[in-house]
């Protein structure tokens, strides 16, 4: 699902009216259909020689000072609490535990990829606060409908104008609560592919890593093995091997 999320049927599900007058009115809908199509689109890396832009104090992850992450069991491993929720005290509710919807900021600060990092936590903050509403009336539906459920299980003595009824209570609810479901794992999709984004992008980072310090690690074994005043500083290098060489030579002939 994640790799239709540009398509025509994820705006479609999208644009769906709703009966709830919350979701029915609109906001909901356009805010996550944009979100939702430029899902795939982000603003590309910066190059090196570029000066990194200057972002604003809620996309900065170098403003929020001491970072605080959720437990890797939650399945974010790559945002960090907003600093909206940081510097005002006691912003988020503690019977539940910790919001997760607070937790959008991507920790990601190299400067070559810091502007597709401010533009991936702006839409995952976008997306997470759509997502909020959505679970709520999922949530409400679902109670609805174990009430209906409830009260349509009736004994064989009870009408059939009245089981009808109450059977078509059930589907109705039910029916709703596909449409919201569908709708829920179409934002969560959205909010993964964030995370696989962030995931190449550390992958790539630490590759980088790697590879710089197996530089560092073998220039130092090199020059620890020689002497300044060594010949093998002055010698000639040829990058190509001596097999290289020969088989160059075979087929010149």
């Amino acid at each position: 699902m994640a790799e239709a999320r540009g398509s025509p049927n994820s705006s479609m599900a999208l644009r769906r009216s709703l009966s709830s007058g919350a979701l029915r009115g609109g906001t909901l809908r356009k805010t996550g259909e944009v979100t939702v199509r430029s899902g795939g689109r982000t603003d590309g890396a910066m190059s090196d020689g570029e000066t990194p832009p200057k972002l604003p104090r809620y996309l900065d992850v170098k403003q929020i000072g001491k970072r605080k992450k959720l437990s890797n069991s939650t399945g974010n491993l790559h945002g960090c609490m907003a600093g909206d929720y940081s510097r005002v005290n006691w912003p988020l509710p503690k019977m539940f535990g910790d919001e997760k919807y607070a937790y959008s900021l991507i920790d990601i600060d190299d400067p070559r990829h810091v502007k597709e990092c401010a533009s991936l936590s702006k839409k995952l903050i976008r997306l997470q606060y759509d997502q909020q509403i959505v679970d709520l009336e999922w949530r409400k539906v679902y109670k609805a409908l174990l009430d209906a459920e409830q009260k349509a299980d009736l004994p064989d003595s009870a009408k059939d104008a009245t089981k009808q009824l109450l059977k078509k209570e059930v589907d109705r609810q039910m029916k709703y609560l596909l449409e919201l479901q569908e709708q829920k794992d179409m934002y969560e999709d959205s909010i993964q592919s964030i995370y696989a984004k962030c995931d190449a992008i550390k992958a790539d980072l630490k590759k980088e890593a790697d590879l710089e310090d197996l530089r560092c690690s073998m220039e130092k074994a090199t020059k620890e093995k020689n002497a300044p005043d060594s010949e093998f500083w002055r010698r000639k290098f040829n990058c190509r091997s001596q097999h290289q060489r020969g088989n160059q030579s075979l087929l010149d002939l």
